[in-house]
């Protein structure tokens, strides 16, 4: 109930005060009486009552040191003490008392501007102006209830600019040397009218070396208790610098110098390298992505490993042939670099850039090739990625064809080197060119099986069936031919070529089984070349295993996949069977064969060859051994 009769009178208040507001205007020049006067309301001292018994408020102002005052500072802000006292005089304890200020002035402490009197009556604020800028005369008004009577006071205040000052602590000169990366504390104290200003206020901080990230320093900085502190840190500025701290909204500032050593050199070391191989051709030989030219960048640190600017450099070449430097010398930048480009000559050389610094600190870099760029025959390199594809009774098996060139030191030729393939069986190419251009000194071409698959007897009667010639053909940069060959067979499906080799070198053809003979239990090893009806090898992929047994064992079978086999070239043609041989160890199942046993018993395995395509050639191998 207490509660809700303090809101009530608080409402009352609260509206009364508006009406004051109202009146405050008439005061202020917008009513018919005096200037300075309120409508029944006296100037300074009290409001009147209709009866000398009426309750009362009586306003108080007060400064920081407790004395009567109505002007105030930043630094300076004024006590109210709003005094109610009943009909009686006696003072009215817990009611509530509503402040009222120019906002455009001054602020209330607390900021709801409504306070419970104390066992004498009184209630207490504090105003302070609203800004270091702010100034002027003003209202402060203050309103009660006393049982069921309002009762209103108010009193004239005046707020005056305060003078902030800035101080400087630490340093404690306005110049300080600091050598090259070193750090020191920046102190200032912030004063308003000769008073430390104990409220917070932030401080605007600009420097130089700051500005361009040569320096750590914030850019703000908030006081507490009157001093901003922040570390100065330097970051190889190696100049003057002017640190200025200030106050918005007001003059105030202080300056700060630094005279910042310069940091020692410690290195000199190769930044980049273009191109990143290191390698360039002769003059005139640069085209199709091969350049006459290498740019090499060096990079000046100091001792804390940051890079330093305004360092010459200058440059010399080591290298047992001629060529060129764009400059000798140079400054570094920002970020501690130079720059120098070698130009190559006319002849083939390797080469090195020296780069030294006044204090003879210097730097080699790696060698850059300079090369003719030129493919040779000698480095003409052909290879196939399988040279036994299952071709001939299928169309459009592939392989890649793949060519490598380089020029006579050893270098990939320039990109875009134009290479052309021909064949006499199959195709090779793509449909926008009959070969390839090179990339890092190679290229790949596709070869697939079609027509023809045989060459004619009249053009090529050496021409073996199934085998294709390939001819790869470039040229340099004079137009001198550069020609490689190589052969892919056309294999064909089944293995239509089985012979056996025996221990002594011998072989004769099997025609799809094996008799074995054993008078033991061991195992027997039985090594066979497969061919298909045109002797060439099976296809590359073509898998060997075992397949039903019966009283036989088979061991790994080896090689149990058909590898890629190239063509075995005899006076410029190939004869004679080129299949692959495979060592097939077999021998009695365990338990089944017994040493010396009076009866023969006979065990077989079957071997199957299966084609990529999944055509299978089967082999039986048949053996008699002793058993029970």
């Amino acid at each position: 109930m207490k509660l809700n009769a303090l809101n009530n009178k608080l409402v009352v208040i609260r509206s009364v005060l508006a009406s004051i507001t109202a009146l405050a205007l008439v005061a202020c020049g917008g009513g018919s009486g005096p200037a300075g006067t309120v409508p029944g309301i006296n100037s300074g001292q009290g409001v009147p009552t209709t009866s000398s018994q009426s309750p009362k408020v009586t306003l108080t102002l007060t400064d920081v040191n407790g004395l009567p005052a109505n002007t105030m500072t930043s630094a300076k802000p004024l006590s109210v003490s709003a005094t109610v006292v009943d009909e009686r005089g006696q003072p009215v304890s817990n009611t509530l008392v509503a402040f009222n200020v120019d906002a455009s002035l001054a602020v209330l402490s607390p900021s709801s501007g409504t306070v419970a009197t104390d066992a004498s009556g009184i209630a207490r604020v504090k105003i302070t102006p609203v800004s270091m800028s702010a100034a002027g005369g003003g209202l402060l008004k203050a309103v009660a209830m006393v049982g069921d009577k309002t009762v209103l006071q108010q009193v004239v205040f005046s707020v005056g600019a305060s003078k902030i000052t800035l101080k400087l602590v630490t340093p404690t000169t306005n110049t300080m040397v600091l050598k090259a990366y070193d750090s020191t504390v920046v102190t200032m104290d912030v004063y308003s009218d000769g008073v430390l200003l104990t409220d917070p206020v932030s401080l605007t901080i600009t420097s130089v070396c700051g500005s361009i990230g040569k320096a750590t320093v914030p850019t703000a900085v908030t006081t507490i208790n009157g001093r901003a502190q922040f570390v100065y840190r330097d970051q190889g500025c190696a100049q003057n610098d002017t640190l200025i701290a200030s106050m918005a909204g007001t003059d105030a500032s202080i300056t700060t110098n630094f005279q910042i050593g310069s940091p020692n050199i410690a290195s000199i070391e190769v930044n980049s390298v273009v191109p990143a191989d290191r390698s360039i051709v002769i003059k005139g030989a640069g085209a199709s992505g091969r350049t006459e030219t290498a740019i090499i960048k060096f990079k000046v640190l100091d001792q804390f490993g940051n890079p330093l600017a305004n360092q010459l450099v200058t440059f010399n070449t080591i290298s047992t042939k001629a060529v060129t430097l764009n400059k000798t010398s140079d400054t570094t930048d920002a970020s501690g670099q130079v720059v120098t480009v070698v130009n190559s000559g006319t002849e083939p050389t390797a080469v090195r850039v020296q780069a030294t610094l006044p204090n003879g600190l210097s730097t080699i870099s790696d060698t850059i090739s300079v090369t003719t760029g030129i493919p040779t025959q000698a480095a003409f390199s052909l290879s196939a990625k399988s040279y036994n594809i299952e071709g001939f009774n299928y169309d459009n098996t592939q392989t890649d064809v793949n060519i490598l060139l380089a020029d006579q030191f050893g270098n990939p030729i320039a990109d875009g080197t134009a290479v052309v393939f021909q064949t006499d069986s199959g195709a090779i190419g793509s449909s926008d060119r009959g070969g390839c251009t090179t990339v890092n000194g190679g290229c790949t071409a596709v070869f697939r099986s079609q027509n023809p698959r045989y060459a004619s007897d009249a053009t090529a009667p050496q021409k073996r069936a199934g085998l294709a010639s390939i001819t790869v053909s470039a040229s340099d940069n004079s137009n001198v031919p550069l020609t490689g060959k190589l052969a892919i067979f056309l294999s064909g499906s089944f293995a239509s070529n089985i012979t056996r080799i025996l221990e002594d070198g011998s072989s004769y053809p099997v025609n799809g089984s094996i008799a074995l003979t054993n008078n033991g239990c061991s195992s027997m090893p039985v090594r066979l070349r497969l061919s298909d009806s045109r002797l060439n090898p099976l296809p590359s992929g073509t898998n060997l295993s075992s397949g039903a047994l019966d009283n036989l064992d088979v061991s790994d079978i080896f090689p149990s996949v058909i590898p890629s086999i190239s063509p075995q070239f005899v006076g410029g043609i190939v004869t004679g069977d080129q299949g692959s041989v495979h060592f097939i160890p077999v021998k009695p199942s365990a338990g089944v064969c017994v040493v010396g046993g009076p009866n023969r018993t006979t065990g077989n395995a079957v071997i199957q060859v299966t084609t990529p395509n999944g055509n299978v050639t089967p082999l039986v191998i048949t053996m008699t051994f002793p058993s029970a």
